[in-house]
């Protein structure tokens, strides 16, 4: 499974601009157009938010938690739209590798499955941007689980390779009882 983010002009630099601006957690969504064919998925940015205090239910150096009067509007816009939600937030005191939190996916393991189902099914992008890289889950298929991000796409051909320390701790193996392996 290949799954891209491509970025206009620009649009990268706004974005972690925004995202990494100081010590607090903050939001931007990306509506983006999805193109599927056969093994491969593009998430085409054609609108962005960057989000502002006043949306936010919770806004601290740890952890971010938009109103859900702000996740009605994303999701209204995405409809109204045809896109699906591409969710950006940052983690400005990582600088050990980018990678999602326990907090983070509690609230994707809610949040995730009720706005695919407000928007039918369409697929759902989140990417974690820190200092020291970022990382990305995509929930594309029907089965709820996602895949990893193979790159973010930028204009001009510069690719963003994400971390994959989540898909990576999601998809340890551990042997079955009396297999006879540790």
């Amino acid at each position: 499974m290949t799954v891209f983010l491509d970025l206009q002009a620009g649009l990268k630099e706004e974005l972690w601009a925004h995202l990494l601006q100081n010590d607090v957690e903050q939001v931007a969504i990306v509506f983006a157009a999805v193109e599927a064919k056969s093994d491969t998925t593009v998430f085409v940015a054609k609108d962005a938010y960057f989000a502002t205090p006043d949306d936010f239910e919770i806004h601290s150096g740890f952890h971010v938690e938009l109103t859900d009067e702000t996740r009605a509007r994303i999701i209204k816009r995405a409809w109204d739209t045809g896109t699906s939600p591409v969710e950006l937030h940052s983690h400005p005191g990582d600088y050990w590798g980018a990678m999602f939190s326990p907090s983070d996916m509690y609230g994707f393991s809610d949040y995730v499955p009720h706005c695919r189902w407000r928007l039918r099914g369409q697929p759902y992008l989140a990417v974690i941007v820190s200092p020291a890289g970022m990382d990305a889950l995509a929930w594309i298929g029907t089965g709820g689980e996602p895949v990893g991000l193979t790159a973010i796409r930028t204009a001009g051909g510069q690719g963003i390779v994400p971390t994959n320390r989540t898909i990576d701790s999601l998809n340890l193996e551990v042997p079955e009882h009396g297999s006879g392996t540790l």
